[in-house]
């Protein structure tokens, strides 16, 4: 398994989609801030601290890990479909259970780290500009270190879902497409369903899908965090467990 984990980090190491992604959201994380900052300066408003301009865009960090694990599971894993590359691994003698498992672990070592792009490199750069602030009382390096911790679990989740699409559609341009429609509508159509169903409104309410907004949260009651934790986690088994009953099954060419 750990040679299985090596060769599929060199993969992503080489793979120019995930560089391309990482260094897009870089130059973005960079500019975003600047429109904030000489707006702000022109009309004589008070500049944002490095610590308001994280708790006030850390929830649109949710679009950019559904963006970033759509695309890099099309181009890291459904690409290799077409080339021919997984016919080959998958003949390797290994069993397709741990082929499966080397992949998504690669694939969401990738993802998470596209997800933390955003929040920090914004962050630190409004920080040079006007300063780190203050975070407010209660909150400081267990807040950040949460929000870290929390922005990594969530986005393996995602990643477990995203492995799984690939599993079932192995065409990069459906896998990236279906994706990004899946992420985009579904707190939408589970929030609308859920309005008339009851239990798919607590489905929704225990879900990854609702509760990625909480990752943000200043504070977090002790009644709460079993759900913040065991959502993403429980996502991971079941779309891992499916994904790799899937691959099993697949018939690869």
């Amino acid at each position: 398994m750990y040679n299985l984990i090596r060769v599929e980090l060199f993969k992503l190491r080489k793979n120019r989609s995930f560089w391309t992604l990482l260094i897009a959201l870089t130059v973005l994380s960079l500019a975003y801030p600047l429109l904030y900052y000489f707006d702000h300066r022109s009309s004589g408003k008070p500049q944002f601290t490095g610590a308001e301009f994280l708790l006030t865009f850390l929830t649109s960090n949710a679009y950019v890990i559904k963006f970033g694990v759509a695309v890099l599971a099309g181009f890291f894993i459904s690409n290799e479909y077409a080339t021919g590359v997984m016919k080959t691994i998958a003949s390797s003698g290994n069993t397709r259970g741990r082929l499966y498992m080397a992949k998504l672990t690669v694939f969401a070592i990738g993802a998470a780290a596209i997800s933390l792009v955003f929040p920090i490199v914004s962050t630190v750069e409004v920080t040079l500009l006007s300063g780190f602030g203050q975070l407010p009382e209660g909150s400081g390096a267990i807040f950040l270190l949460r929000v870290l911790v929390l922005t990594i679990l969530y986005t393996a989740a995602y990643a477990a879902i995203g492995a799984l699409f690939t599993a079932i559609l192995t065409d990069s341009g459906k896998t990236i497409g279906f994706s990004m429609i899946f992420f985009l509508i579904i707190d939408v159509a589970l929030a609308g369903i859920g309005s008339k169903l009851e239990f798919v409104e607590t489905l929704y309410k225990y879900s990854i899908f609702k509760l990625t907004g909480d990752i943000g949260r200043l504070t977090i009651e002790s009644g709460d965090w079993p759900a913040l934790l065991i959502a993403p986690l429980l996502t991971i088994a079941v779309s891992a467990i499916l994904g790799i009953l899937v691959f099993r099954r697949k018939d690869i060419k």
